[in-house]
């Protein structure tokens, strides 16, 4: 298929004709070398009229598994079944996963997250990026969906993340939620965070779009079954705005989410964990030991709250302050012994 290379300015997604798919290499700067920097973006556009989402992943360099999900998406998706146009964009922040980096290392003078940064036409490389995502290619959109995976030493438990500066109005957040719960994961998180207003979630937002964002995976790693997954959600997500035909399919089981505890070592040493991500744990649950070189505790990490673990780190190295997992404050007993979804039950956690 042609891959037409063009800038920001000129990408209108509207000239694709219905019925087909076009591809895009959108030139937003260039590396030292010269290189183009570009965003490789496909528009699918239904043979039937109807909304545009926007759907999108690698905020962050090291989240491939949001990537392949994106990548997948585009291919697969046929526009004679479709009504509307879906913008896909795999990988949004290039310099960074070519620099094998959760952000861009050489922004200058500071190094810039594009998943809470504001956009500027004019600024480091990192906030052009924004501004040709949010001002360019997605300036014209009814939704948008963010794929994400997790650091470069955890997992995370998949579910819907529902981020809210605190101010949007009960309508948006209403379809926010309708949404977050459409695609299908068994927990939805809704994660006030004052003022953060920023990156491509806050910014649409902003704007009255209902944007929201999905997580599974582990950092820098692409294994069955979280892509799978996550394309799961995604088919599920376009159902729900009307892109596709068919309903949702959702889990026997879902969870509103509102707090979330990070727990941390106050004790640097090597971590030996005790649960795994979507374990359910009890106030006072013995999570983690910290041992240091003679092999003696020297810290134990117990739950705050009951709750369900969703992210833990895979890797044993922690200094002081380093965390160590995630417990997601619930009551929900139910969830111990509830129908688990069947690529849910295929995860691996090593050392379990």
């Amino acid at each position: 298929m042609e891959v037409r290379r063009i800038k920001p300015e000129d990408f209108d997604a509207s000239t694709v004709n219905p019925g087909t798919k076009q591809r895009y290499a959108v030139k937003v700067g260039e590396f030292s070398s010269g290189a183009p920097v570009e965003l490789a973006v496909t528009v699918i556009r239904g043979r039937s009229d109807g909304p545009t989402a926007f759907i999108a992943s690698g905020v962050h360099g090291e989240e491939p598994a949001g990537m392949d999900t994106v990548k997948r998406l585009a291919r697969e998706l046929d526009p004679e079944q479709m009504s509307g146009t879906v913008i896909a964009l795999p990988l949004i922040n290039v310099p960074a996963y070519v620099h094998r980096q959760r952000l861009y290392p050489l922004d200058a003078p500071t190094v810039v997250d594009i998943g809470g940064a504001q956009p500027d036409k004019d600024g480091v490389l990192s906030t052009r990026i924004l501004w040709a995502v949010v001002d360019c290619i997605a300036k014209d959109i009814d939704h948008s969906l963010d794929i994400h995976a997790t650091h470069l030493d955890s997992i995370n438990y998949p579910r819907a993340m529902l981020t809210s500066p605190g101010d949007l109005s009960e309508e948006l957040e209403r379809k926010r939620i309708e949404l977050g719960k459409a695609c299908g994961f068994e927990m939805i998180h809704r994660w006030t965070r004052k003022g953060r207003k920023g990156g491509t979630t806050g910014i649409f937002c902003q704007r009255g779009i209902p944007a929201i964002a999905i997580e599974a995976g582990e950092g820098w790693r692409n294994l069955f079954p979280f892509p799978e997954m996550m394309l799961r959600a995604t088919y599920n997500y376009l159902k729900a705005i009307d892109i596709l035909p068919g309903e949702p399919e959702l889990p026997a089981m879902q969870v509103d989410i509102t707090k979330r505890h990070e727990v941390t070592a106050s004790k640097g040493g090597m971590s030996h964990l005790k649960v795994k991500t979507g374990d359910y744990v009890r106030t006072g649950q013995l999570l983690a030991e910290i041992r240091d070189f003679y092999d003696d505790v020297i810290e134990e990490l117990v739950a705050p709250s009951n709750g369900i673990i969703v992210r833990t780190s895979l890797l044993p190295i922690v200094n002081t302050g380093a965390r160590v997992c995630n417990v997601y404050e619930t009551n929900e007993e139910a969830w111990e012994t509830r129908e688990i979804p069947e690529h849910e039950r295929q995860i691996v956690v090593s050392g379990f």
